[in-house]
């Protein structure tokens, strides 16, 4: 102990009159402040990863401790006057004590309430990826680091290997070359725009893409299509009826005399059409699937129908590529166009237009996760809020996202990966029975927001509780408070409630009352003892 208080009394001669306490308040300072300024732009969590809980700033507080420790221990044996300076210092030690405590021990997370679902999972900051063997019923959990840039993790498992992880992420489009290119596994880039609103469309047939070949955008549907159908749904056949090949992408919109009709057991209308050499029925009203002798669907046959009445009532674009068709109420027919780079085609919908952007015929789209700083706007991250971690299993490399698990089969086993975050199981459960929110008046900014909810605490019954701001539910340890809502998708709200479990609290009480009473104390006995004409400490 002695040689600790001699190499700090050393540290201070280096500071000379500026004291190291001093300086050590001052870094911490503009470190708190950096870490607000961060905190306002980029979100909390940003801000707790990047300084709040880093290592660096963790050390900072570690050196305020030492130093506080032993700016007392260098002022033993104790002097009367100061007395209160002792409690001051003692009282700062058990402030930091007790944050330790709540550091190591504590639980700071979040959990939510869907209406009238009862619910014990507190849901923690810290990150996971769950490895799943469904076939061996294993699983295996890997934490992630709390940091806020991209980090390599280089761990390996079995056959599975983890890469970079990414605490915040934004999708971006990358075209994946393919090694044969297929006519019938095309992609397309649209816009889609008016006067007062623009949307650009990725759609494509391949299956190993992130995206679809249909899109809705309110009451209008969009589908893409193989190229070689554009001519079928250009027919002016007043039936309305496609059919087409699967396997050779080839279709007819049949003449009205290559066309028989009766009807089933049922009542429903059978279409018999010749088509490749054979006359294929279908249940047109029913399924696109054609019947078999039995007339029963047909899972296995590549032909399909399609019937373009089905699509008249509501709006209804089909793209293949570089054509586009739809039905025009305007005119009561169905109309077909070039889309192309150059100039939009007009379609017939609040004076919609569609542009082609890009088309491929030798790549498919897929949307690979980058890192980016977040971005936060009224409380809300709108840029970066996803994590992400690069798995490579085999030969094979993807990216696994949070909130969308990954299923993957290897050597003829299933493995499920999964990036979520940590949880723990409460001894009880509460449900949402009612929520509640009050917003400012001719607006629908909330005002306020309120949770009704049931504790059940097992045999020990159940009660009734109001939370809301300041008034949050305690109970064995934990504190509940009233954070933010959503609205379910059956339309009610739920709730989302802040969890806190702070073991270390009663020290910093404690620690904080010493404050209070050593800052009295020291004041009179300083006050005293200078009076005295006593000499400095």
């Amino acid at each position: 102990m002695e040689s600790l208080i001699s190499a700090y009394r050393k540290v201070e001669l280096f500071f000379g009159n500026l004291k190291f306490a001093v300086v050590i308040v001052s870094l911490f300072a503009i470190a708190l402040g950096y870490g607000t300024f961060m905190e306002s732009y980029h979100g909390t969590e940003y801000a707790n990863r990047l300084v709040y809980k880093s290592w660096w700033f963790m050390g900072m507080q570690f050196t305020m401790f030492l130093s506080i420790l032993f700016a007392t221990l260098i002022r033993l044996p104790p002097k009367k006057h100061l007395y209160g300076f002792y409690t001051i210092h003692t009282g700062l030690i058990t402030l930091f004590l007790g944050s330790y405590i709540t550091y190591e021990g504590g639980v700071d997370g979040t959990i939510t309430l869907t209406p009238n679902l009862p619910t014990r999972q507190i849901t923690l900051n810290d990150d996971e990826m769950k490895i799943q063997f469904p076939g061996r019923g294993k699983e295996v959990s890997v934490e992630l680091p709390f940091q806020a840039g991209a980090k390599d993790l280089n761990l390996d498992y079995e056959n599975i290997r983890l890469g970079t992880f990414l605490p915040f992420s934004q999708d971006e489009l990358e075209w994946i070359p393919v090694k044969i290119p297929d006519p019938g596994q095309t992609s397309a880039r649209y816009k889609l725009y008016n006067d007062n609103f623009g949307e650009t469309l990725t759609l494509t047939l391949h299956p190993m893409s992130d995206f679809n070949n249909t899109m809705q955008l309110g009451p209008l549907n969009v589908h893409y299509l193989p190229g070689s159908l554009a001519d079928c749904f250009g027919s002016t056949e007043a039936h309305g009826l496609i059919v087409w090949n699967g396997e050779n992408r080839g279709c007819i919109a049949p003449k009205e005399s290559d066309i028989r009709r009766k009807k089933s057991s049922t009542g429903k209308e059978i279409v018999a059409v010749k088509f490749e050499g054979q006359e294929i029925a279908f249940l047109p009203e029913m399924s696109p699937l054609p019947l078999n002798r039995d007339l029963a669907l047909d899972e296995n046959s590549p032909y399909r129908i399609f019937s373009k009445k089905l699509f008249e009532q509501s709006p209804h674009l089909f793209l293949f590529g570089h054509k586009a068709a739809f039905y025009n109420k305007n005119t009561s027919k169905w109309e077909t166009g070039d889309v192309n780079k150059e100039k939009a085609l007009d379609l017939p919908w609040m004076g919609f237009r569609v542009l082609l952007l890009e088309f491929h015929g030798d790549s498919y789209p897929r949307l690979y996760p980058k890192y980016v700083k977040p971005v936060q706007d009224n409380g809300q991250t709108i840029i970066g809020e996803r994590k992400a971690v690069e798995v490579t299993v085999g030969d094979d490399k993807f990216w696994v996202k949070s909130g969308e698990p990954v299923s993957y089969k290897f050597n003829g086993e299933k493995i499920v990966f999964e990036l979520t975050k940590k949880n723990i199981t409460l001894p009880y459960e509460l449900v949402l029975d009612r929520f509640k929110m009050d917003t400012d008046p001719g607006t629908a900014t909330p005002a306020s927001f309120e949770s009704f909810v049931t504790l059940f605490k097992g045999n020990e019954g159940s009660e009734k509780h109001h939370i809301f701001m300041n008034n949050p539910l305690k109970h064995q340890n934990f504190t509940f408070y009233q954070a933010s809502y959503f609205q379910s998708q059956e339309g009610p709200y739920g709730s989302v409630l802040s969890v806190n479990f702070d073991p270390g609290r009663p020290w910093k009480y404690l620690g904080s009352l010493l404050l209070v009473f050593g800052s009295i104390w020291h004041y009179f006995l300083r006050r005293k003892h200078l009076k005295a004409g006593g000499a400095r400490a």
